[in-house]
């Protein structure tokens, strides 16, 4: 599938009605996070970008300390990448998702996956400084190892 094939199935299937691709990307507001989904044609795939927003100014440093252990074997992100906007400094999440692989429901769960996570990257930000805030960002990073050692994706 391509990327303007793949676009046109996300909106139909999930009745995304103004959804334009202009330069090989298109933006959409998913429960109130900005989401764009970029073409990487080169790599044949899309790029999912959620935004989590934290412009560097009001960002805590420990927050990228968190995000860098979440990023480790992917185990606290379900195969996605923290990052910041080189540009604005904002946070985000990215997953790729190869066209071969794609469709307008694997899209749609990756963009779920994204805005949740998302979220609870908004929160932990918000809520930097509170022992329970930071406790809460480990386990979650545990969890996942956990569970992606249970399902063996890393062999150790």
């Amino acid at each position: 599938m391509e990327f303007d094939d793949l676009m046109k199935a996300f909106a139909a299937k999930y009745g995304v009605n103004d959804m334009e691709v202009e330069n090989g990307a298109v933006a959409i507001d998913a429960d109130g996070t900005r989401v764009e989904l970029l073409d990487d044609a080169p790599a044949r795939r899309v790029l999912v970008c959620a935004e989590i927003g934290m412009a560097p100014q009001k960002a805590d440093p420990r927050l990228d300390a968190m995000m860098l252990q979440a990023n480790f074997l992917l185990r606290g992100t379900d195969g996605a990448t923290l990052c910041r906007n080189p540009e604005t400094g904002a946070c985000a999440i990215v997953q790729p998702l190869a066209f071969v692989e794609a469709d307008a429901e694997s899209l749609g769960a990756v963009v779920e996956s994204l805005v949740t996570q998302a979220e609870h990257w908004r929160k932990v930000a918000d809520g930097l400084g509170t022992a329970e805030t930071e406790r809460a960002a480990k386990e979650t990073s545990d969890a996942t190892h956990h569970d992606h050692l249970a399902r063996g994706f890393l062999h150790v």
